[in-house]
Order: C-alpha cells, then sequence, then structure tokens
C-alpha cells in the first residue's frame, strides 16, 4: 500500500483555507477551486486524467423544507478507476425560500470531500487548523 500520492497533496496551502462559523460549529474549509487545481496538476485536465460523475437527489422534508443531496464519485487514470459515491447535502428550501446555488453547493460539498479520500488537503481535514485564531491579516503567518 503506497501514501506516495496522500504524501503529494496533503498540504495546504494557508492562502486558500478559511475559517467558517456554522452556528455553534466552527471549522476551517479549504477553497474548493484549489483541489480543482491541485487535482489538476496531479492528473490532468478534468475529463481526461480525471474526472466525477454527479446523482442529485431532491427530497422534501416538509411542504416548506427540501433538501439536495449529489452523490459525487470521482475517478483518475481511467474513468474504470472510479470510487464513491460521497454525499454533499445542501438546503435547497427552508421555510419557503428557495436557494438557487444548493444543487451546486450540494456538489461542491461532494466534490470537495470525496478528494479528501485521495489526500487531497486531509490537513484540512485532519483537523489540524481548528482551534486556530484566524484572521485575514494573519494568514501569512501560518
Amino acid at each position: 500500500m503506497s501514501l506516495d500520492l496522500w504524501d503529494k497533496v496533503s498540504k495546504s496551502d494557508k492562502k486558500y483555507l478559511k475559517q467558517v462559523n456554522f452556528g455553534a460549529r466552527k471549522f476551517t474549509a479549504i477553497d474548493a477551486h484549489y483541489q480543482i487545481k491541485a487535482a489538476t496538476k496531479q492528473f490532468g485536465p478534468v475529463g481526461e486524467g480525471w474526472g466525477y460523475h454527479v446523482d442529485t437527489i431532491i427530497h422534501n422534508l416538509s411542504p416548506d423544507d427540501t433538501v439536495v443531496i449529489a452523490n459525487v464519485s470521482v475517478w483518475h487514470g481511467s474513468p474504470s478507476n472510479v470510487f464513491g459515491p460521497v454525499s454533499g447535502c445542501k438546503a435547497l428550501m427552508r421555510n419557503g425560500k428557495v436557494d438557487e446555488d444548493a444543487p451546486k453547493k450540494a456538489m461542491t460539498d461532494g466534490l470537495t470531500k470525496a478528494l479528501s479520500h485521495l489526500g487531497f488537503n486531509a490537513d484540512v481535514f485532519l483537523g489540524e487548523f481548528d482551534g486556530n485564531k484566524y484572521t485575514d491579516k494573519d494568514k501569512s503567518d501560518w
């Protein structure tokens, strides 16, 4: 078993990190396009060296609350070398208010998590930045 890929992609460039406050939950997130760029650097262009498939499900929780679930499967090297799905979920409608970006957010959430399974930005997903006091001005000090 080899960790060559994991070791190459597990450390994040801190300028692509951001602190997220989600209610009482606080965590560090990685910019999704930074992950896509890193995957492209390792495997080649999307659709050639790697890619992903998304199956979207809309689930009504109540008349005014609906979620969108994006089941993302990622391949690299060859489309037959696929793993997943890894799911991302976002509120499409909450209390009757629609978030038109919810499908995109759910897909991005699933893709980001799927790439983390290959080791991309593992330091973020392992919580190595959580608990740090983070501000834009001290980003370069990390």
